[in-house]
């Protein structure tokens, strides 16, 4: 580097520190300019908007609750199996899990089933207005809140039961806790999201169905009469009230299943808590965006250097396909730089693939040849269930001699092709030199290996080949466990046993016995 030049990075630095210095000096002004009422309406959003979340989010489980009744009723068609009756409120009850207690009533008030069956219900007649509610209508319908027969603050869902010619059975049902656990107390407070905020489920006339303070459920709120008619009329919306000379922020949103409304009401912390430390962390502002920026610059400048020393550092030590992909090329030039590295690498690949394969293939039949067999074989060394097949054509001088090489080479050609056919997958099937193949079994009984080679000898010798028509071939089969566990002894002694049928008359298949190696 030249003396007296500045490096780009230290450039990058003043220009980006001193524009920032401008920056946060007007930013620090717009936020003394902050008026009370602008954080008031940030938080009633906020308010809002996650009340229309909860909402939502038990509005769809009021539905889904529904549907499972809905479906339930459907495969109720008679109240005189109560085994039927008792399985069907269990496997509701337990596998939906949205109710904490399911009920079967028929159209005399009579509870007919119940789970859990522990509440000893059967044959108590109800007498609640919910009940009645249900078989008056004999509709689907969602309670408001009351004690139910076990003594429990409870909601109702119950869904209507008939007989397949229409005739009214009575109804099941199901209840939701609202001072116990419930899945629906669960939902209402997994999504309390703040510290300080409450949570509180209020129908229109005030009740409290649900509070995060199980006192508060069942007693009403008070409401004047312009919010119940908001509540009534209108899907989402905010207030404030005051309690004890604080200030509440409240956002709601209305639910379409029921007369319910979910609050969001405050936070722990006043507007006037939000103003201080908002101007207490004004001090410190501009310091902060500086030290920011600074790292921010510093950081950019780093990741702009950091593709390319990374693409020639694994062009220099040959990096892998996977570790190119890596490189994080996040601008254009870095992106094509790596793409043209990985281009070039692909071409040079490919072609130490091809000067690979023609290494490793014999170039007429396409199979394996010596050395790809090794190399191949080499995988399964830990194999020692392995067993090869050396396979030969008879007579095949004769072929050379009466019709020409031309047609030895389609020979070998058509029957590198059935083997192929023949052999399983995993096979390894070479050509070891002139006519003499070898395929390689691995996970292989010699049984079933001799039964390979008889079956490839007798489909050779039923399939016409060109140019010379019918011909045999001869087989040596071998285990590698019977080699003394080396694959060099294993297909020695196969030759041995191919020579052995070639010595019997040749079209045959001969296994290598156990024996001294």
């Amino acid at each position: 580097m030249l003396p007296g030049k500045l490096r780009l990075r230290t450039l990058l630095i003043l220009l980006s520190v001193g524009g920032v210095i401008l920056t946060a000096c007007l930013l620090l002004g717009s936020l003394l300019i902050f008026q009370k009422g602008n954080i008031e309406d940030s938080l009633l959003e906020s308010n809002i908007a996650y009340a229309r979340k909860l909402a939502d989010t038990t509005d769809r489980y009021l539905s889904t609750a529904q549907r499972e009744l809905a479906w339930s009723a459907g495969q109720i068609k008679g109240l005189n199996d109560p085994g039927h009756l008792r399985d069907e409120t269990d496997r509701l009850r337990l596998q939906s899990g949205f109710f904490n207690t399911v009920v079967v009533v028929n159209r005399d008030a009579v509870i007919a089933a119940t789970s859990p069956e522990s509440l000893r219900l059967i044959g108590i007649k109800l007498h609640s207005d919910a009940s009645r509610q249900a078989i008056t209508t004999q509709k689907p319908f969602i309670s408001s809140p009351y004690t139910s027969a076990t003594g429990n603050y409870v909601i109702f869902l119950s869904q209507p039961l008939f007989t397949p010619d229409g005739s009214y059975l009575g109804y099941i049902g199901g209840t939701i806790y609202l001072k116990k656990q419930s899945m629906l107390s669960d939902i209402l407070s997994l999504h309390f999201y703040a510290r300080g905020s409450s949570v509180t489920v209020v129908s229109n006339d005030g009740l409290i169905i649900f509070s995060h303070d199980p006192a508060r459920v069942g007693s009403r709120m008070a409401l004047n009469s312009a919010l119940q008619k908001r509540l009534a009329t209108t899907d989402s919306g905010r207030f404030s009230t005051e309690v004890d000379g604080q200030k509440f922020l409240t956002g709601y949103a209305s639910l379409h299943n029921t007369d319910w409304n979910i609050f969001i009401a405050g936070t722990s912390e006043t507007v006037r808590d939000i103003l201080v430390r908002t101007a207490k962390n004004a001090l410190w502002f501009l310091l902060g965006i500086i030290v920011l920026t600074v790292a921010l610059v510093i950081l950019v400048a780093g990741r702009i250097a950091y593709p390319l020393e990374k693409l020639a550092g694994m062009v220099r030590n040959e990096g892998s396909e996977a570790s190119f992909d890596s490189v994080p090329a996040w601008y254009y030039e870095a992106d094509s730089l790596k793409e043209a590295v990985q281009y070039h690498r692909h071409a040079v690949a490919a072609r130490m693939a091809a000067l690979s394969d023609e290494a490793m293939s014999d170039p007429l039949t396409g199979l394996c040849n010596r050395r790809g067999f090794t190399l191949l074989a080499d995988r399964d060394r830990d194999d020692a269930t392995q067993c090869v097949i050396a396979i030969d054509i008879d007579h095949f001088k004769k072929i050379n001699d009466w019709y020409g090489h031309e047609a030895g080479d389609a020979v070998l050609v058509s029957l590198a092709g059935l083997l192929r056919q023949t052999c399983r997958a995993g096979d390894v099937v070479s050509r070891f030199g002139g006519e003499e193949f070898i395929v390689l079994q691995p996970r292989t009984s010699v049984e079933d290996a001799a039964r390979t080679a008889e079956r490839i000898r007798e489909l050779v010798s039923s399939t016409t080949f060109p140019y010379v028509g019918v011909m045999t071939v001869s087989a040596g089969v071998a285990a590698l466990a019977d080699s003394a566990g080396d694959r060099d002894t294993m297909l020695r002694r196969a030759d041995e046993a191919l020579y052995q049928a070639k010595s019997a008359g040749r079209n045959a298949v001969i296994v290598a016995g156990p024996g001294s190696v």
